[in-house]
This record gives C-alpha cells, structure tokens and sequence, in this order.
C-alpha cells in the first residue's frame, strides 16, 4: 500500500509558533514558526522519503459551521501579529519543498483532511500528522495519527489510551465537554471525567439521550437532561464533514522536487544557516577537476578542514584544480611548509592533529571559521556548510550526511575512493571561494585587525595548550568520590526526613507532588509535564520550606561527581596520561574561549566540594602550579569605558571597589562597612555590569524589590558615568544593530529594536555587557600570545585559560622569572585608564595555586 502524509497546516502553524520562544532574523522579522515548521517538513521528506503528501489548510474566511452556529470560535483571539507575517514565508517553503497545499472555500482543513482520508484510505495508508484531538475520531482501518512534535503516533488503541474510548466515540465525548477554544458550548457543569462516564456508560450520544432518565448520580442526569440541545449542537460543530467537495486525487498530491534555488534564496533571507545543508534538495557542489593522490604538488596553496574519515581534500588558490589524499601523515606535511598559503576552516584541529604526528607547522592560514566568528561573534553557524551554503550558494554536505546514521549509516572504509575525494574536494574548493568574500567583510566591519593580529595567533597557542592537557590525579578523585557517595547518601536521609516519605529524588514529577500536594507549596511556574521544579522555582521555595534547599544541595552534588568526580578518570588520555580539554575559540558571543569534553570552566571555585576537585590538577615531575588571575578586570573596564571619576579615583588609590561603593549605597564611612555592606555591594557592581533590574537583585540578596531599586538608583546617582554609559549603549545597540569591544569585536543584536518586551530588555543587557566582558575576553587573549611568545625559550608552560584565569606548570628554578613575566604581560596587554592587577599564587596543585 502507498503512503498518503495529510498534514494538518493550520494547526501545525499554531503549535509551531507556540513551540519554541520567539526568533527573530537580523532585521526583526519573526521566524520562529517558520523555522520550526521548516524543520519537521525537512525530517519528514528526509526520513520517510514520501511519495504523496499534502499541506492542508483552513480557508481564509467564514466556514459551514459560522453558518451553523454564529457563536462558533467567537471566542479565539486574532492571529498574533508575529505569526501573521510569517505566513506568507510559510506557504512559500512548503511550495519550495514541493509539497502541494489544499485549501477549500468554506470547509475547514479538519473536514478536508477527513474527506481525503476516506476517498483514499480503501487502497492506501493514510497517516494524519497533526496533534489536534478533533482528528482523532478518523483514526481506523487504513488511517493513524502522528504527532510529530512529540513523536507519538496513534492507531485506535493508541486513542483509547489516551481519551479511555475509542476513536468512533471522539466526537460524542468532545461534543459533551465543550470545547472553549472553538466555543462550543458543550453541557454545562458536565467536564471530562462526567463526559468520559457517560459515553463509557450509554455510547454515542443519540444512545444516551435515550437512556437520559436512567443517568446516575442525579446532579449528571439533571445536567444532560436539560441541556439536549447543547449536546447534539455540540455534536454537530464537533463531528467531521465527510462530504467535502474535494478534488484532489492522487496525482495531486505527488510530492514535487523541491526547487533549491527557491529554497536557498528564503532561507537566506530568514536567515536559517542551520538548515541550509539540511534541506533535502542539497547536492555535494560539483568540483572542477579532481585527483586522487597520495601528496600534493608543491604549488599547493589550499587545504580543507579535517573530517571523520581518513583524508584530506584541497583546492589550489585558482580554484581550478582540487585534490584529495587518504594518507593523512603525508597531506598534512605540507602544514610545516613556511612558504604555504592555507584556507582553512578551524586551523586548531589541523595544527594539534600535525602535532599528534610529530608535524611543526608553519604554514600560514587564513580560517574562514575564525574570519565569519570576527565579523559577528553573535553568530553562531559558522560551519562550512553553513558559511558555504549562505555566501556561496552552494550545498555541501555535512560528515553526518555523508556517512549516514541509523540504518543507512555507512563505514569510512567501505565508500569508494572517488566518492570520499568529492567529497573532501568540493569542500576545499569551497574554502578557497569564501576566503574573498570575508576578507571583504572584515574590513567593512573593521575587524581585519582583531583576526589577523589576535585571533589568528591565539589559535597556534590554544593548540599548544590542548595538546599539552594537564595531569589529574586519579586517586584524588577515587577518595573524593567515595566521600560524595556517602554525603549524598546522607543527604537522601535527610531529605526524605524534610518530605515525610522515600520517594525518587531525581524525578521531577514525583518531586513535584511532595512539594505541591503533600507539602502544599505554591506552584510558581508550568510546563508542559506539569509544576515546574527548576532551580529557579526552588531557590524561589528554599524561602518557605527546607527541602527546596536541600534538593538544590543535593543536585549539585550529583552533578559534580557525575561530571567531574567519576567522569575525569575516564578522560584520561592513555598515550600521554593527561585530560585533554577543548579550548573552544568562534562559540561564544561575547569573545570569550570556552572549554569542552571535558568543560574546566564550570568547576565551582567558592565551593568546597569544587575546591576539592581542583586539588585533583597537578603539576608534572619537576613542575608546580603556578595560577595567574585578573583582579576584577570587567570593574576596572567599566571605569575605563564610563570615565565615572568616583570609579577611576577608587581603582587608582588603590581602594577596594567593593567596599568604596558599600559606602555610597548604604551611606556610611569607608571604615564603617560590614562585611554584610561588602557582600551586597559586590553582588551590586557584578550586578550593573550584567544589566540586572531590581527583581533579580532582590532575587540574589534576599530582599524586597523596592529595596533593590532604592539600592540600583543610590548606586546609579553615586557613579552616573555608569548610567549615561548604559544609556549611550541601548542607544547604539538600538540604531546601528549591534556593540563592540575596545579591540572592535563585534556582536550584533537583533533582538534590541522588538516588540517582546522580554526579548527587547535581554538585547538590552547583552548591550550594556558585551562591550565590558568581551573586551576583557580581548585583553586575556593579547595577553596569552605575548605570554606564549616569551615562554617558548622556557621548560615552563601555559596549560590552561579559564575565564580571568591562566594556568602554569612551573618549573621549579623558573617560578619566580614566570611570576615576574606573566605579571608584566598579563597587566600591560592593554591600557586602561585605572591600573591593571594580576594575582598570582603557586602550590602543589590548581586549588593551591588559585
């Protein structure tokens, strides 16, 4: 039997617009429903490879039911404007994807999709894929119901299951609960439970209404016995129209070739890199000319990023010719050739995998990854399909595809030769084409600097740092984990002392009804399973009860000793005993490195647990650690950009900052704050920097908002170059669509000029923060090459960066020479207006160290 995919559009748009928070392109159009729709039609056609489908929607005015019943869907409001304007873009992708769309004057899409289902399913399989109920009395025989946005695919018993009758009985059981989004009336007083016993009870409706008399108890019988003509109204509005006068047949509903060209040009314009090598229309771009050879020539002047199979692919500069090598040692020694001019997309992975192999390099690059990251860190698709698919108009496939997955997945030994080198060819030929066209780019937006003279040279270092890794000690570890064992099993007994019973800690809905029902504590927020039990709703809760607190406790420490504890050994690279972490370089927005598998970045240093991990990291034989930290570094920017003479004066006397503003919030002497004043205040300046309001301040202290706002307005009259300075950057974020650093790294920020308030004030506070934390980001990374630059004459080196933080194994007769110079380079990267401060300290281990 063919299969038929009738997709249920109108609803499909509603729940895809409502799927996910809003998104929005660079412009400000919204395109969250969109893309959502987008993609499930893409997996569709991808997984299922349909022959026949179609897009049905409702008609643009009244339908058959206005005329039956006025009040019907009275009561639903208009289509939101953020997803009206993205009608249009919705219709013109499923056209792109081929797939036709039916749409019938005066019958809803629900009728024609029932009328389609019945001519067709005698000889076919009709699936449905919608997730409205009213669909569901269809279910039968030849015909299922998928909802694909949560995967659950239902046949008659899957409809009993979920409503407790069957699908011939969907529509007597709707008709009798009403339905309030479509404003059906329903029978008062009668809900789902009532409905649910009658129609078990009697059957279809004409069945109950003649058994009405005998309907117990009295209140249910009393309840349908005087509201007949609701029910059998209801029942009308409710049930399926058949007979709908649809034309549509088989050939009708052929799925089309997509058109790519058609679909590139909208995904372009919404601005959906992402799913530019997802489309199921995409093609390996063709190369001109491609040889299969063991080494390049010498006028070699391009190489293509490394892959998952064995082989490199490259494409001379002319882009007229385009090679590909299975001999990964001898492809990747043309890396050491000083006179090379390589394209590259992410020279890291190249330069560490060269080292692997014994291979200096000292080719120069140009990293198209790195070049799209400079000209907006904001953006966050900066794969070479992506880059491929929306500067050069051409689809590449991604590894993934190419080798497959699942069932169709293949092995890298098992693809031919000539179909492994065009792969890798047109790759490099791709490399060779972007390099143009963001060169050009980066000096329109004045970043040519930032990747040649930062970015570029950080890379050579941060490939150092990964190949080198740091040492662990496993029986640190080992100890650490059986002594988190035994607090957690504590920590269990106490929390089931709090709760009053044993129950499953780690599963939020039995969580959700220790707090909720039995403890009765408010519901603060919902999702979709139920009352929320995130951390937010249980710091909000810790207020009123115990066990919110001690969850929290105890979910922290399950976390770390999954994560690090008993994860790390693991880590452990065989061949040189050391964890290797990914020093992530084009990730963030902001400009800072990120770290990855494992992440060293998220190991707490104010708690003990996290101080006990770092103990873990140790120095070589003949080495110690040596932790070298800027002293509030994001404060002394925010001096520097604002020019506030109270925050300049303090940072250049030498007063601690915290305390300075203690005594300009609370209004008392320098040396008559408390420790408590210090606290505040520091969670006060951390605070401006991140754009916090007065809710989330009050959050963090503990306090009434309006207390947190008195605290924000003291602190904004005390340094009101701060708030000028806050001002000055909604505004340009406002009017030219994005900030930048001291250095010029860029972040664009759509989201600034839109109609969400929540969207408008989250770009607000990236605006007032980015410049601040991504030019500190700058200053560590300016510091890290020199640093790198000086030490390569030493046994010492530089291991690790985390945040404001830079790492060292020391040799032991070079320690104080490495003090000395990481203090210069590391406070003299970049001039300020206030003094720079590093903080250095050594030990036997990271903990000792920081």
């Amino acid at each position: 039997m063919k299969e038929i995919y009738l997709i249920d559009g109108s609803s499909y748009v509603y729940r895809a617009f409502y799927a996910m928070r809003a998104l929005n392109n660079s412009k400000g159009l919204p395109t969250n429903a969109v893309y959502i729709l987008t993609r499930m039609l893409i997996k569709l056609i991808k997984d299922k490879a349909p022959e026949h489908m179609a897009f049905v929607l409702d008609p643009r005015g009244p339908t058959h039911r206005h005329e039956k019943y006025e009040e019907y869907k009275a009561t639903r409001q208009r289509m939101p404007e953020a997803l009206s304007v993205q009608f249009p873009y919705i219709l013109d992708v499923v056209k792109a994807l081929g797939i036709p769309i039916v749409q019938i004057e005066k019958w809803e899409a629900d009728d024609v999709i029932a009328a389609l289902a019945r001519k067709l399913s005698d000889t076919n399989k009709v699936v449905i894929i919608s997730g409205d109920k009213d669909l569901m009395q269809l279910v039968g025989g030849n015909v299922v119901m998928w909802d694909t946005l949560k995967d659950v695919l239902y046949d008659p018993a899957g409809v009993e299951k979920k409503f407790g009758v069957g699908p011939e009985y969907i529509a007597d059981l709707l008709a009798i609960m009403g339905d309030s989004s479509d404003n059906i009336p329903g029978i008062p007083g009668i809900g789902e439970k009532g409905a649910l016993e009658l129609v078990k009870t009697y059957g279809h409706i004409e069945d109950i209404i003649k058994k009405a008399d005998t309907i117990k108890p009295e209140k249910l019988r009393r309840s349908f016995s005087e509201n007949i003509d609701k029910a059998i109204m209801s029942l009308e509005l409710v049930k399926l129209d058949h007979d709908v006068p649809v034309e549509t047949d088989m050939d009708g509903m052929k799925l089309k070739p997509g058109d790519q060209e058609e679909l590139l040009r909208l995904f372009t314009e919404l601005e959906f890199k992402g799913l530019m090598p997802e489309a199921p229309v995409q093609q390996t771009a063709p190369v001109r000319e491609i040889k299969i050879e063991q080494g390049f020539p010498e006028e070699f002047k391009g190489i293509a990023g490394f892959y998952s199979i064995a082989g490199i692919g490259c494409c001379l500069s002319d882009g007229k010719r385009a090679w590909a090598s299975f001999d990964d040692t001898s492809a990747l020694r043309i890396l050491s050739d000083p006179s090379a001019e390589i394209i590259i997309h992410d020279a890291k992975e190249a330069i560490v995998r060269a080292g692997e192999k014994g291979i200096t390099t000292k080719a120069g690059f140009f990293d198209v990854m790195l070049a799209a990251y400079c000209i907006d860190a904001a953006n966050n698709s900066v794969s070479l399909e992506t880059l491929a698919s929306s500067r050069l108009e051409k689809m590449l496939p991604s590894i993934k595809d190419f080798l497959g997955s699942g069932k169709n997945a293949r092995h890298p030994g098992l693809i031919p030769d000539d179909e492994k080198a065009s792969f890798l060819a047109a790759h490099a030929e791709a490399l060779v084409e972007l390099k143009e066209g963001l060169y050009l780019d980066m000096k329109k937006a004045g970043v040519e600097k930032l990747f040649s003279e930062i970015e570029m040279p950080l890379t050579f270092v941060l490939a150092g740092m990964e190949g080198l890794g740091i040492l662990v000690d496993k029986s640190v570890l080992a100890k650490l984990s059986v002594e988190i064992t035994e607090q957690i099993s504590l920590m269990e007994n106490e929390i089931y002392g709090l709760a009053g019973k044993t129950f499953n800690i780690n599963s939020p809905m039995q969580l959700g009804r220790i707090l909720f029902e039995d403890l009765g504590l408010p519901v603060i927020k919902k999702t979709k399973t139920g009352a929320s039990t995130d951390s937010a709703v249980l710091e909000n809760l810790a207020e009123k009860h115990d066990l919110p607190a001690k969850i929290l406790e105890y979910r922290g420490l399950f976390k770390l000793k999954n994560t690090y504890v008993d994860t790390l050994p693991e880590m452990i690279d065989k061949k040189t005993g050391r964890v290797h972490t990914k020093l992530n370089q084009a990730v963030t927005a902001t400009g800072r490195i990120s770290s990855s598998d494992p992440n060293l970045q998220n190991i707490p240093i104010r708690s003990a647990i996290g101080r006990r991990i770092r103990e873990a990291f140790i120095p070589a034989e003949g080495f110690t650690m040596l932790s070298a930290d800027y002293s509030q570094i994001e404060l002394r920017i925010l001096a520097h950009i604002t020019k506030d003479r109270a925050l300049v004066e303090s940072f250049m006397a030498g007063i601690d900052i915290h305390t300075r503003t203690a005594s300009e919030v609370f209004g008392v002497a320098l040396n008559e704050v408390t420790p408590d004043m210090r606290r505040y205040a520091k969670t006060i300046n951390f605070g401006i920097i991140y754009g916090m309001g007065p809710h989330k301040l009050s959050v963090e202290l503990g306090i009434k908002q309006s207390v947190a706002k008195q605290y924000i307005e003291n602190y904004l009259a005390k340094y009101p170059g701060v708030g000028r300075y806050m001002e000055e950057m909604s505004e340009t974020a406002s009017s030219t669509g994005y900030v930048t650093t001291l250095l010029g790294r860029r972040r664009s920020l759509p989201e600034i000029n839109s109609r969400n308030f929540s969207e408008r004030e989250g770009a607000r506070r990236m605006a007032i923060n980015t410049p601040i934390q991504g030019t500190a980001a700058d200053i560590i990374k300016i510091a890290m090459i020199n640093i790198q630059k000086r030490i390569k004459t030493m046994k010492s080196r530089m291991i690790l960066q985390v945040h404001d933080e830079l790492l060292f194994e020391a040799a032991f007769n070079e320690l104080e020479e490495l003090k000395v110079m990481v203090k210069h380079e590391m406070e003299n990267a970049f001039p300020l207006d206030v003094p720079v401060i590093a903080e250095l300290g050594s030990g036997g281990n990271w903990a000792e160290a920081h």
